[in-house]
């Protein structure tokens, strides 16, 4: 499986750059660059796997990965907090 589709079958967002992720609200986790196409693929799911368990939680609103050339970074858009009403 590649990245994006990796991305797919968790419902995680996939993302070029890391500004394209910081402009739709995500906030970066780790980062992997893997040497070669088949740890490219492993390292994505590595990424969604820690990321799976903030979205359980209710920590984060949405996950995604970060897709670059040579790098495979985690990403996730924090879960708006409500604040009481004063």
């Amino acid at each position: 499986m590649t990245p994006k589709e990796i991305a797919a079958q968790y419902e995680a967002k996939v993302f070029d750059s890391p500004d394209a992720a910081r402009v739709a609200g995500f906030v970066l986790t780790e980062t992997m660059r893997p040497r070669n196409v088949w740890n490219k693929a492993s390292a994505a799911s590595a990424l969604v796997l820690k990321l799976i368990p903030k979205k359980t939680r209710g920590e984060a609103e949405e996950i995604g990965l970060i897709v670059e050339p040579w790098s495979v970074t985690g990403c996730y858009k924090p879960a708006e907090v409500n604040a009481p009403a004063a």
